[in-house]
């Protein structure tokens, strides 16, 4: 690529990056009770439901518990936390019966009676599914995506469809239709976005996992800012069938957040398998991986050049104690070169083309049900030259060419899941660093590789902290055993989540 290309590009993606963010109604202001917004009225109270799936599942199976008292319990927190802004849906009705169905039959796979949630982005049939946004009021599915098909035959009891960034095109979790979602450990910082109702449901406790979708990071940023797990798979792994895609490219995925890494391995097992009726799913299957007791034989690579560089402090010293707590438990820690500080904005400019053919006919037709900043972004993709669309292809192609590279004789690359820290909402239309966001996470949504991020820790103020691990393509169950592993080593230093509990008497 040449130096006037590249200059071309950067002036094309400057261009699209000034362009404001979505308007933030004032009366989305809060005003917290205490200074850091952290104080006990502000904690997520002690959840009744249990904090492991299969703990659960044993108990379910044991009659400890029923699935309509684990049921009943997430919607008493939905009712509890609406403050939050966590659903778009809450479907109290269906999921009871579904839980008294699943009481009184024999279990149908691992979520047989678990409470789960699905963003409003993926159909759920008979859900309106809105992405959060006016342009789609009213449009109710007819059927559900294959992954709430995969849901419903492992036994998952659906509890509602969460609320997400307008269009899924962003990365609070600040909409203007919808309203804020809240961060459940601060609810005057962002979630993030743009699953950021799936991440604060999660972290409240209302359901087990909650599917996300992520295109620029979009699972893995809200489950940072929310102190949970978030997992990205390999591209293709996961049907996108009933998804609203985001762009027309490979950059969609979806994919689960929980409270651990073994729910996330559980989930992927329920949701993982090619889709023919799905022209992104991939016919591969996941390579075979063997439990990780400890560190002692996984290489990691940290790549200091792009995603170890301009980071706030407060990260930066969360991050780095979180590298050296997995070399304490045996890990060998080694730099790696990963140089794309010159392309990603290069690459970003195909992003806004291929969004601009997603919402190219609702512009035409009904621009007034955009806010502002989100149509004049998606607008100016649809100003982009050809040659430049086809230019920022080439500079995502060397992207992915460089993150391959970077992986060859490691086992996981390890880096902060975002730069910075959540931001404040008041602050959020407003505030740079939010363009800062996805600069860890984007890259991987271009290369397809399986990204898994895991709370490292927290600020001096309490606002959790996640450190990303990127595995090798198809390589997803080494992946998550090597998280499983670091997730052990970081613990101590993750700020506490509510403790769960099951109830203990049948509905």
């Amino acid at each position: 690529m040449s130096a006037d290309e590249v200059a071309r590009l950067r002036a094309l993606a400057d261009r699209l990056r000034a362009l404001p963010l979505a308007d933030v109604p004032g009366a989305l202001t809060f005003t917290p009770a205490s200074g850091d917004g952290l104080s006990g009225d502000h904690r997520p109270s002690r959840p009744l439901t249990s904090g492991s799936i299969a703990g659960t599942r044993a108990a379910l199976d044991a009659g400890e518990t029923t699935a309509l008292a684990l049921t009943d319990e997430a919607l008493e927190r939905a009712e509890r936390h609406a403050d939050h802004g966590v659903f778009v849906h809450v479907l109290a009705e269906s999921a009871r019966a579904e839980a008294a169905r699943a009481d009184r039959c024999a279990a149908r796979g691992p979520l047989h009676g678990v409470p789960v949630t699905v963003k409003n982005n993926i159909h759920v049939a008979g859900v309106p599914t809105t992405c959060g946004s006016p342009v789609f009021a009213g449009r109710v599915a007819t059927t559900d995506a294959a992954v709430v098909t995969r849901l419903r035959n492992a036994g998952a009891v659906i509890v509602g469809t969460t609320n997400l960034h307008e269009m899924a095109f962003g990365s609070t979790s600040v909409n203007p239709y919808t309203g804020t979602v809240r961060n459940p450990r601060a609810p005057e910082y962002v979630a993030g976005g743009s699953s950021g109702g799936s991440a604060a449901a999660v972290a409240l406790g209302i359901g087990f996992a909650s599917l996300g979708t992520d295109a620029a990071g979009s699972v893995r940023m809200p489950a940072s800012c929310c102190g949970v797990v978030g997992f990205k798979p390999t591209h293709g792994v996961v049907s996108l069938r009933g998804v609203v895609p985001t762009s027309m490219s490979h950059v969609d995925h979806v994919g689960p957040l929980c409270t651990s890494v073994a729910d996330a391995r559980l989930l992927l097992d329920v949701l993982a398998g090619h889709d023919r009726d799905d022209p992104h799913s991939d016919p591969r299957p996941l390579v075979a991986a063997d439990p990780v007791t400890d560190l002692d034989d996984v290489v990691v690579g940290v790549p200091q050049e792009y995603f170890w560089t301009g980071l706030d402090d407060d990260v930066e010293r969360v991050c780095r104690a979180a590298v050296a707590r997995l070399t304490d438990a045996g890990a060998q820690v080694r730099p790696v070169v990963c140089d794309i500080g010159a392309l990603m904005p290069l690459q970003a400019v195909a992003m806004f083309v291929e969004a601009h053919v997603v919402h190219a006919e609702h512009l035409r037709a009904t621009p007034e049900l955009y806010s502002p900043g989100l149509r004049d972004r998606l607008l100016a993709g649809g100003s982009v030259l050809a040659q430049d669309y086809v230019r920022a292809l080439r500079a995502r192609r060397l992207v992915v060419d460089a993150i391959t590279a970077a992986l060859v004789g490691v086992d996981a690359l390890a880096m902060p899941t975002m730069p910075v820290p959540p931001m404040r909402v008041a602050d959020a239309d407003a505030d740079p660093r939010v363009a800062l966001m996805a600069r860890h996470t984007s890259p991987f949504n271009q290369s397809g590789h399986p990204v898994v991020s895991l709370p490292a820790g927290a600020t001096p103020g309490g606002l959790p902290v996640g450190l990303q691990l990127v595995g090798h393509p198809f390589a997803d169950l080494r992946l998550l055993a090597i998280a499983e592993a670091a997730e052990t080593a970081l613990s101590r230093a993750v700020p506490a989540s509510p403790s769960r509990s099951r109830p203990s008497g049948r509905s």
